[in-house]
């Protein structure tokens, strides 16, 4: 897999509701608990938070938060740690984020329902901006303006936990999720992520090109990158 695919996948249809969007919710959590992508992204947040002074109240905002499992996973994380955050969540399916609040059980933690890839999308303001196996839905060129928009605000950190394409992957995905406890939507979409996501030096590189001067990028465990950037 040479180059980035364009192909849409099912969860990409923001009117997506009933069953078959909750399983696959429910699959990308358990993809997301099992294959260690919520633990990679709640040290990352912890070591971000740990830069600010203690007690100091810090603002999180997820995007493409999805079911929000991401989001419930680093918020129990920085309570256990006596980190005092606020959180939102957002996603273009209405139907998501209403899962998303009905699994919600604290008053620290908001969403809303925004089409991130819009233009015209404007971010609360907050501190910190993470986001998981989400920021390949933009184009190369999108992102890259994404992130130079982004240093005109508030936030001064961005964390981007992704997928790493390659043909491994995509071969070791192909053979595993027959067996995995998933939805069959999650088993496509799955597969169709997995070409559409960035290598690692294409990631590097759209990051570079924002004008980014301070940042980290690190493969992590099961085909995943980790980019930490200061703005």
């Amino acid at each position: 897999m040479q180059s980035r695919s364009s192909k849409k996948e099912q969860l990409d249809n923001l009117s997506l509701s009933g069953v078959s969007l909750i399983r696959t919710l429910q699959s990308l959590k358990f993809i997301n608990t099992f294959f260690g992508t919520h633990s990679q992204l709640k040290t990352a947040v912890y070591n971000f938070c740990k830069l600010y002074p203690r007690h100091t109240p810090i603002r999180i905002v997820d995007l493409g938060c999805g079911g929000g499992d991401s989001l419930f996973a680093v918020a129990t994380y920085l309570e256990k740690k006596g980190i005092q955050a606020t959180f939102i969540g957002i996603d273009g399916n209405t139907n998501s984020i209403h899962h998303a609040q009905q699994q919600a059980t604290s008053s620290t933690i908001t969403f809303l329902t925004a089409d991130i890839l819009d233009p015209n999308f404007s971010l609360p303001e907050c501190d910190l901006l993470i986001s998981s196996h989400f920021i390949y839905h933009f184009e190369n060129s999108a992102l890259i303006t994404f992130i130079q928009q982004l240093k005109k605000t508030t936030i001064t950190h961005l964390i981007f936990s992704e997928l790493r394409r390659s043909y491994i992957s995509y071969r070791l995905f192909q053979f595993l999720s027959p067996i995995l406890p998933i939805s069959q939507m999650a088993k496509a979409d799955g597969l169709l992520a997995l070409q559409r996501t960035f290598s690692m030096s294409e990631l590097h590189s759209i990051i570079n090109s924002s004008n980014v001067t301070q940042f980290s990028l690190k493969k992590r465990p099961w085909f995943r990158m980790l980019a930490f950037i200061k703005l």
